[in-house]
């Protein structure tokens, strides 16, 4: 088989949808990104042509390896945004031959690893990634519910749309864990006119906020810690519930760990749709 390894530098957006919709056509729920879709996926998550590649083989895409450009938010690493084969071209070792392109580029300009997520289930993902060296950190949880199960009293706090940019910059005090690449500040203002934040507030203080798309993925669901158990989380979600156009909500990657927040999302009513595995491969 004859193989070509580039950059995606020059390949247009359309190709590279065509490819992800290919490689996970067979999945349980297969893919059917539309362009707008796909360039959407590449700004919220920080594609970039130049450290992202592709395996082609009779003229067409047979594998990819879509990556971001050395983050100093990640430690200087940098996120894997996916991953894929198409059905006909795997178990011929493409995987391996562009995780060791990648990983050359990515170490050439100094980045200090790799990091993706990968669902729990998918043992022959999870296998392969195990075997190259990456290794599992935290379990993230996927779950959605329907926006008319919310009850919850908004009372005595002062609920309003407020800027990502106008967050607030010191992070401290409000997260216990940082989120995933996809639910960052960064990747909300990438996709600014189609995220959203709401922000509650008490004497004209700042106690948390919901940060949410248009389609109802909910990115970050945060409240001060000295105001926790007060009621200011539940608020915030029905705010969330009340302002989306979809008829559920869904919140990815959700750090297991965090026992407050997901027993939130239990008292509203969640069920559970998969699990992913942070993994990271130090170079």
């Amino acid at each position: 088989m004859s193989l070509e390894i580039s950059n995606c530098a020059d390949i247009e957006p359309i190709l590279l949808c065509e490819a992800m919709n290919m490689a996970f056509s067979d999945y349980v729920v297969p893919l059917h990104l539309s362009v707008e879709k796909f360039t959407d996926f590449q700004k919220q998550r920080g594609f970039s042509s130049r450290h992202s590649f592709i395996a082609r083989t009779n003229d067409e895409i047979a594998a990819f390896w879509f990556s971001s450009a050395p983050n100093p938010d990640l430690g200087g690493g940098t996120y894997t945004l996916s991953v894929g084969t198409q059905p006909q071209y795997r178990r011929k070792g493409l995987f391996a031959q562009l995780l060791k392109v990648v990983s050359g580029q990515l170490a050439a300009e100094g980045a200090s690893g790799m990091q993706l997520e990968v669902i729990s289930t998918n043992d022959k993902a999870v296998a392969a990634y195990e075997n190259a060296g990456f290794q599992t950190g935290r379990r993230l949880r996927v779950c959605k519910f329907s926006t008319a199960g919310i009850e919850v009293s908004s009372a005595g706090w002062d609920l309003r749309p407020i800027e990502i940019t106008a967050l607030p910059s010191e992070e401290t005090a409000f997260f216990d864990w940082q989120p995933t690449p996809q639910n960052s500040k960064k990747a909300l203002s990438a996709l600014a006119g189609k995220s959203k934040a709401i922000s509650a507030r008490a004497n004209g203080e700042v106690l948390g906020w919901v940060a949410f798309y248009r389609d109802g993925s909910v990115a970050q669901l945060v409240v001060r810690k000295d105001q926790r158990r007060k009621g200011v989380g539940g608020a915030l979600l029905a705010a969330a519930a009340e302002a989306v156009d979809n008829e559920q909500l869904v919140f990815v990657n959700v750090d297991r760990s965090d026992m407050a927040t997901n027993a939130l999302l239990d008292r509203a009513g969640a069920e559970d749709l998969l699990e992913q595995l942070e993994m990271r491969l130090t170079f």
